[in-house]
């Protein structure tokens, strides 16, 4: 395959502890797998042995209900009834830290096994705008709808990104899918920038990013006017991303891409055909030259030198599709491969690895 970039095109263009030119590997979060210690231990089992840079504990829990559930038992103004979180008083930050025992439990597990390519952990956390979406302040409406409560919310992640940040998190993700559904409603894009920023500039030592999975062409004026230095989107299952930012724009900005290369929720059919014994797993896995194509196209379009890799989003999504752990196979095989598009396009470049 025919690289255009040379080494020196390629080389690091700042030297501070954003990884420019070094095309680390990661993954965005969830993996098709119940919650237990056991599923956390293989999802990082696997990671590892693909050979990813940041990876993360495996969030087999639902990414909301992970944060807003000790936020209730904590009594931070949010009670679960009937399942779901609603706004019952003023929100309050937590007195004590939640949910570091996922870091914790990655941490151990590094200790005990080892791996030179892993750089640090990442932890995704889910962002105020998202957590807002989520919790309900009437039957009708839901806190994502009133400024206050996302700038609340914030202030809460903002504790959130520095406890993790502190217990040694090697890269913070702040997860904000309901992003453009704030926008489509209305929300000043000046509230949904504050709302960004204040855990972004909390964290001091990990990398930090943010995550808006899907069509970002309604938000991509406000995460480049955000201090998030890392914006991770999908370009494998939306390629008009690819269109989302210039070079141009993410070099004044100052930002690099998490660059989404492999589909986290392959075709649903697909996956009932496999599921059904009509088809094998391994027809849901990108080829190797499939993904290091994408990715030498997202290097034209936004520079090499700004990507991190990873999949489109998390892969908790093929959960509902397969008993076994089918699911959690796939994903491996597609860590595998998209780690070794890399080593390829590192190869080529003269890229330490």
């Amino acid at each position: 395959m025919e690289h255009t970039q040379t080494c020196s095109e390629y080389g690091k263009v700042k030297s501070m502890n954003i990884p420019y030119g070094e095309l680390k590997t990661t993954v965005v979060g969830s993996f098709p797998l119940q919650h237990s210690l056991d599923n956390m231990r293989r999802a990082l089992t696997d990671q590892i042995e693909a050979g990813v840079n940041f990876p993360c504990y495996g969030q087999l829990l639902d990414m909301n209900l992970m944060f807003l559930e000790p936020l209730a038992k904590e009594k931070c103004g949010i009670e679960m009834i009937g399942g779901e979180a609603w706004v019952t008083g003023s929100l309050e930050v937590p007195k004590r830290p939640i949910t570091l025992e996922f870091l914790e439990f990655a941490q151990d597990y590094l200790k005990k096994n080892p791996s030179e390519e892993v750089d640090g952990i990442k932890i995704p956390i889910t962002g105020p705008i998202t957590l807002s979406s989520v919790a309900k302040v009437s039957e009708k409406h839901h806190a994502i709808e009133y400024p206050d409560f996302i700038l609340d919310f914030s202030n809460i992640v903002v504790e959130l990104a520095k406890w993790h940040d502190k217990a040694g998190a090697g890269l913070i993700m702040i997860d904000e899918p309901s992003l453009g559904y704030a926008v489509w409603l209305g929300i000043d894009p000046d509230v949904l920038i504050e709302a960004i920023n204040k855990p972004i500039k909390a964290i001091k030592s990990a990398l930090p990013s943010v995550h808006v999975c899907g069509d970002v062409s309604t938000v991509t004026d406000i995460l480049i006017q955000s201090k998030a230095p890392i914006l991770d989107h999908s370009f494998k299952d939306f390629s008009a991303n690819l269109e989302s930012y210039s070079k141009d724009i993410l070099e004044k900005a100052d930002k690099m891409i998490g660059f989404g290369c492999v589909s986290s929720t392959p075709d649903p059919q697909l996956l009932l055909d496999i599921r059904a014994g009509k088809a094998q797993w391994a027809e849901a896995v990108e080829s190797v030259d499939e993904i290091e194509k994408l990715i030498l196209e997202g290097g034209k379009r936004f520079g090499l030198e700004r990507l991190l890799i990873d999949p489109d989003c998390g892969f908790g999504g093929m959960r509902e599709y397969f008993k076994d752990d089918t699911g959690q196979r796939i994903a491996a095989e597609k860590l595998k491969n998209m780690v070794e598009a890399v080593r390829r396009v590192r190869k080529n470049l003269e890229v330490p690895p």
